[in-house]
């Protein structure tokens, strides 16, 4: 599958296994030109691309042979780490907001590096207005967390760079796939394989909703983060002045808390990711827009302080914790005015359970049927539903329910 060289230098990370996104990228990437890869966050999408690219650059080549663009800095960085701590002797460069911009373009004069990974931005630039790194060279070109991409913004940086790219192999990474990004996938794949492993079920996640009223989301948010002891916990918020809010009441409360916004500059976010990893803090508070690319290993516990805007963050959220199999927990403050919202994110693949807050902690609600015993419950939920309509299809369903219940309550088969 791999040199022998990649094959040490991934024994030597650690790995035992691979996951399915990993096992199929790594099966389809000889036999497909484009591919398209669907999982989940957090289920090993980024070493499903690197591993086989970096085992396929041709180290005796000095020109870009593979461009990885991602959408923030944060994932630069992370990818950038994850690419030379194979330790392959490949020339990798990353470019990221707040560098040196003038003595980078500087060095492109004189040195071309085979491994590029950068943002829309950084390679519209230096590549497209301003001309010196000639990704034009690649035979690879990656684009990851494709749905966290697809504002005007982006796409219109994103047409310039692949038109750059017109003659590579492209493969695309994404955890959800809405519509605007179908359309994208017509315009620049046409015919590609896709690898469809986006179910969020396949992750060890608990969804637990919590409901609750505008005027008690402060009190039942404080209340909440009290029934539990996270190792890391993650905190969303929709709106970029509740970041302050929500980090104050962590504060106030005694917690060690840190907070990332859209005006969190690169080399802040570094070290505050940094203190978080060396549990100088426990709770993180961040927005949608400013946890893109977070990449935070050891994240037990999730909590929506409100509903994202667009549905799909949900997953983007969730994803945060229940990584490379380990289980995780993840509560939503809601509204009974946003129950169409849960159901509309239920129908993405997402298994809710309710909670209640009490005095003596938190419990799930378990709906009562009728009164029926838990036993019978199972046993109800155990009868078949027809497939065909046929005459007295209710009656005789209903005999077959009738006798799973006294089956359950007196035993035999009476």
């Amino acid at each position: 599958m791999f040199k022998q060289t990649t094959t040490d230098s991934i024994n030597n990370l650690g790995f035992k296994t691979f996951t399915p996104i990993q096992t199929a990228i790594f099966d389809a990437f000889d036999k497909h030109n484009h591919i398209i890869g669907l999982a989940p966050t957090g289920t090993g999408k980024t070493h499903a691309y690197l591993l086989p690219i970096i085992d396929r650059i041709d180290l005796d080549k000095k020109q870009v042979q593979a461009v990885i663009c991602v959408p923030t800095n944060d994932l630069v960085v992370q990818v950038e780490k994850m690419a030379k701590d194979l330790n392959l002797g490949i020339d990798i460069k990353a470019y990221v907001s707040g560098k040196d911009r003038l003595r980078e373009l500087e060095q492109l004069t004189n040195r071309q590096p085979q491994l590029v990974i950068a943002t829309p931005g950084k390679l519209e630039d230096y590549a497209i207005k301003e001309n010196k790194l000639k990704i034009h060279t690649a035979n690879t070109f990656v684009l990851d967390e494709a749905d966290m991409m697809l504002d005007l913004d982006f796409m219109t940086t994103l047409d310039q760079v692949f038109m750059a790219v017109k003659d590579a192999r492209l493969l695309m990474f994404s955890a959800t796939l809405p519509l605007g990004l179908d359309k994208f996938i017509k315009t620049y794949f046409g015919k590609a394989h896709t690898i469809d492993l986006k179910d969020p079920s396949v992750l060890n996640i608990t969804h637990g909703l919590v409901l609750t009223k505008a005027d008690s989301r402060d009190k039942d948010f404080l209340s909440l983060l009290k029934t539990f002891q996270p190792y890391i916990c993650m905190i969303f918020v929709s709106k970029r002045e509740l970041i302050d809010h929500v980090y104050d009441l962590l504060i106030s409360a005694g917690y060690s808390a840190a907070k990332i916004s859209g005006e969190t500059k690169v080399k802040e976010r570094s070290q505050i990711m940094a203190n978080l990893r060396a549990l100088k803090f426990t709770y993180l508070v961040s927005s949608d827009i400013a946890s893109r690319g977070i990449d935070l290993e050891g994240v037990t516990h999730v909590i929506n302080y409100e509903l994202p805007y667009q549905l799909e963050f949900y997953i983007h959220r969730s994803g945060r914790t229940g990584r490379a199999n380990r289980s995780g927990i993840v509560y939503t403050l809601y509204t009974n005015e946003q129950s169409r919202k849960i159901e509309n994110i239920a129908k993405r693949g997402i298994e809710f359970k309710k909670f209640q807050l009490t005095e003596d902690g938190i419990k799930e609600v378990v709906k009562k049927f009728k009164g029926l015993s838990v036993e019978e419950v199972a046993a109800v939920r155990s009868v078949k539903k027809p497939t065909k309509v046929k005459p007295n299809y209710k009656k005789k369903n209903k005999a077959l329910v009738d006798k799973a219940k006294r089956i359950a309550r007196y035993g035999g088969s009476k």
